[in-house]
C-alpha cells in the first residue's frame, strides 16, 4: 500500500519538474516574460492553498483510495492540458489545475505513513515516501532533454509539447499502479466524518502548529522558488538545456538521499540541529549555482537540492510526533501545513521571475533565497525549544479525533 502511494507521489514530482525543466523552451515558444513564467510556475500552488484543507476532509470522509484516484486523474488532465497551451492564460490555467488534485496526494501520503506505522517504523516510512517526489523530479528534469526529446525525434532541446505529452503518459502509470494495489487500504485506514472548521481552529491554536506553519511559508518560498527555476538558472549561466537538466537531475538525486536518510535519524532531540544545519548549508550552496565550473557546481547543486528536499519531511514529522497531533490528526494538520506553506510556494517562483527579469540575471533572487533560509534557521534556533519541546508550550487536547485510524 505504501508502494502505491509512493508511485502516485512520484508522478506528482514528475509533472511538477517537467514544466520547470522546459522553462527556456516554453518561454521562447509562447513569448513569456520572466514574471509571467514565474506566475505560471506558482499557479498550481495558488490553487493548492484553497484545496489543501478540503483535501484532508475528503480523505477522511471518502477514503484515501478514491481520493488519490481522483487526484491523479485531475493532475493528468493538467499535464496533457499544458501541451495544448497557446499563451500565458491557457498555460497558467492548465498548470493551476494541477493544484486541485495535488493536496490530496501531499496529505494522503503522510496519512498512510502515520496510520500504518509508528515510532521508528514511522520514521522509516516517512523516509520512503519522501523519496517519491525526488525520484519523480529526477525523471522530470533528466528525461525531457536527454531521453524523450531525442527518442521522439524532436532533438536535444525538443518540442516541449511532445515531451510534455510523453511524460504525462508516463505519469499515468501511477494511476494504474495505485488502482491495482490499494483495494484493501480503506479497510485498514477507515474513513471518518472528517475534521470540521472547529477542529482546524483547535489545531491552529497549538503553539507547535503555529510555529511550524510560519516555518513552512519561508521553506516553500525557497523550495519552489529555486527548484522550479534551476534549469533556467543553469542555462543562464551558460549550460545547454539538456546538460542543465542533467545537472538538476543530479541535484535531485542528492535530495533523494537526504529525504531518505535524514528522517530515519531525525529523532525529536536531533531535529532542531538538523534543521538549522540543513538551512545554513543550503543558504551557502545556492549562491554557487550560477557557474560552469564542474568542481564547484557538483557539490553546490547536490547540497542545494538535499536541503530543499529534506526540509519538508522534517517539518511534517514535528507535527506527526507531537502528542496533540499524532496519527489521528495528521490529515488535518498536514492540510493546514500545505495550505499555509503554499503561500511561499506561490511567491517563491514569482519573486524569482520578477527579480531576475528586473535585474537581467538570477543573482538578486539567489541572494534573497539565502537570506530567507538564514532567517528560518534563526527562528528555529530561537523558538524551537519554547514552542516544540518545552512542556509549557503544550495545550490541552483539542477534542475527539476525527476518523478512526488504528
Amino acid at each position: 500500500m505504501l508502494a502505491g502511494a509512493w508511485s502516485v507521489y512520484a508522478a506528482f514530482g514528475l509533472l511538477v519538474a517537467t514544466t520547470g525543466a522546459l522553462v527556456p523552451q516554453i518561454q521562447g515558444d509562447l513569448d513569456l516574460s520572466d514574471g509571467q513564467m514565474g506566475a505560471v510556475l506558482g499557479a498550481w500552488q495558488l490553487v493548492f492553498i484553497g484545496a489543501s484543507i478540503p483535501a484532508g476532509r475528503i480523505i477522511d470522509r471518502f477514503g484515501i483510495r478514491r481520493a488519490l484516484l481522483a487526484a491523479m486523474t485531475i493532475m493528468l488532465i493538467s499535464g496533457f492540458g499544458r501541451a495544448a497551451a497557446t499563451g500565458f492564460p491557457t498555460l497558467f490555467a492548465a498548470v493551476a489545475l494541477h493544484g486541485a488534485g495535488a493536496p490530496m496526494i501531499s496529505v494522503g501520503a503522510p496519512t498512510v505513513a502515520a496510520g500504518l506505522f509508528d515510532g521508528g517504523d514511522r520514521r522509516l516510512a516517512v523516509g520512503i515516501y519522501s523519496t517519491a517526489p525526488a525520484i519523480g523530479g529526477v525523471l522530470g528534469l533528466v528525461l525531457p532533454g536527454s531521453v524523450v526529446g531525442p527518442l521522439v525525434g524532436t532533438g536535444v532541446d525538443g518540442d516541449w509539447r511532445v515531451i510534455t505529452i510523453a511524460l504525462s503518459a508516463l505519469a499515468a502509470v501511477a494511476l494504474v499502479v495505485w488502482a491495482a494495489v490499494s483495494g484493501g487500504l480503506d479497510r485498514v485506514l477507515r474513513p471518518g466524518s472528517g475534521p470540521g472548521l472547529r477542529e482546524y481552529a483547535g489545531i491552529a491554536r497549538l503553539p507547535v502548529v503555529r510555529f511550524v506553519l510560519i516555518l513552512s511559508v519561508a521553506t516553500f518560498f525557497y523550495v519552489h522558488g529555486i527548484g522550479q527555476w534551476t534549469v533556467a538558472i543553469l542555462v543562464d549561466a551558460g549550460w545547454p538545456s539538456a546538460e542543465a537538466g542533467l545537472w538538476a537531475g543530479l541535484g535531485t538525486a542528492g535530495g533523494l538521499v537526504a529525504s531518505f536518510g535524514l528522517p530515519r535519524i531525525a529523532t525529536p532531540e536531533r531535529r532542531p540541529f538538523l534543521l538549522v544545519g540543513t538551512l545554513l548549508i543550503g543558504a551557502a550552496a545556492v549562491q554557487l549555482l550560477p557557474t560552469t565550473t564542474v568542481g564547484v557546481l557538483t557539490p553546490a547543486i547536490v547540497v542545494t537540492f538535499a536541503a530543499r528536499t529534506a526540509l519538508v519531511p522534517l517539518l511534517i514529522m514535528i507535527l506527526m510526533d507531537h502528542p496533540d497531533v499524532g496519527a489521528t490528526r495528521t490529515a488535518a494538520a498536514t492540510g493546514l501545513f500545505f495550505t499555509t506553506a503554499q503561500i511561499g510556494g506561490v511567491t517563491g517562483p514569482l519573486a524569482t521571475g520578477l527579480l531576475s527579469g528586473a535585474a537581467g540575471g538570477f543573482r538578486p533572487a539567489l541572494v534573497t533565497h539565502s537570506v530567507v533560509m538564514v532567517a528560518i534557521a534563526a527562528a528555529v534556533a530561537v523558538g524551537y525549544r519554547r514552542t516544540v519541546t518545552d512542556p509549557a508550550a503544550g495545550a490541552p487536547p483539542i477534542g475527539p479525533a476525527p476518523g478512526r485510524l488504528p
